[in-house]
């Protein structure tokens, strides 16, 4: 297994056209297609069902896919480090989002250290909070913003918390439950629920939310999003009230009505973020000192 493969093998997954990922990479359609059977033939599996009329990615492939990306997004970032170490002039801030909701609120933070931090870039990895976990433990990331429960029992980083996250419920602007002040699950009986994957938010024993939810589920059809603009778009076409946390919201909410748990039916959830002990590089505790005052 080799960059080139790998690289062959997210370019096609990204575009499902084994053409135009070829352009993309500046390669042949024939040589694409060696490189993604040398794969599969290492690998001892299909990565893609391919016909005449379409390219998809099998449950493998899909499997593979992001542990792909991230070799690749490694490799990428230890090649700019040794330029960095070669040029001694730069530093890379390695930041773990959940979202891109996430990383829209860093913006005024990030423009202060532009000014401040010259020297300093900012790398996003926008991942779920498994992936982003096991980065930080092993040091691959300087912070993530997450919950409480997203890195319990990891001894060598901190939690800073920034608010207590509350749970709201996405409706359409049509809702007949729209004016009242709280809402609980009693009041959502019989609806279609869009939540998310536990991926995303992780199971927080006692949170009566969270157990009605599954509750709700074996007796009725509701909808799991792996992503976050997908839970709100389906919300916002009537297909269900969509449960998110707070800082999950989309940004644009002019199409909905939101209104928020009942906070009798949860337990509080901690967010904020998570870093390494002792940290004390200067621009990472700029940046921290100055996310907790927004």
């Amino acid at each position: 297994m080799n960059t080139q493969q790998l690289s062959c093998f997210v370019c096609v997954a990204d575009h499902l056209n084994f053409t135009k990922a070829a352009e993309e990479l500046f390669l042949s359609a024939p040589t694409v297609t060696h490189h993604i059977k040398n794969l599969e033939n290492e690998l001892n599996t299909l990565l893609f069902i391919r016909t005449s009329k379409m390219v998809k990615l099998t449950e493998a492939g899909e499997q593979f896919y992001a542990d792909a990306k991230d070799i690749l997004s490694r490799i990428d970032f230890a090649e700019k480090k040794i330029q960095k170490i070669v040029q001694n002039d730069i530093s890379f801030f390695q930041i773990g989002c959940t979202s891109h909701e996430e990383v829209s609120s860093l913006q005024p933070v990030l423009k202060e250290m532009r000014q401040l931090y010259p020297q300093v870039y900012p790398r996003l990895v926008v991942q779920n909070y498994f992936s982003l976990r096991n980065q930080l433990q092993n040091r691959q990331i300087d912070l993530m913003f997450g919950t409480r429960e997203m890195i319990q029992g990891i001894s060598s980083c901190s939690f800073r918390k920034l608010r207590q996250s509350a749970t709201f419920v996405l409706l359409p602007k049509d809702t007949p439950l729209e004016g009242k002040e709280f809402l609980t699950l009693d009041d959502l009986k019989g609806d279609c629920l869009i939540t998310l994957h536990p991926k995303l938010i992780p199971f927080q024993n006692g949170n009566q939310l969270q157990e009605k939810l599954t509750l709700h589920s074996r007796t009725y059809f509701n909808i799991m999003c792996e992503d976050i603009k997908e839970a709100s778009f389906l919300a916002k076409c009537g297909y269900g009230p969509a449960i998110l946390p707070d800082f999950y919201l989309p940004e644009h909410l002019e199409d909905f009505v939101v209104l928020p748990i009942d906070p009798n039916e949860e337990l509080p959830v901690d967010y904020g973020i998570a870093y390494h002990k002792n940290e004390a590089t200067n621009y990472i505790c700029f940046f921290m000192k100055r996310i907790s005052s927004i």
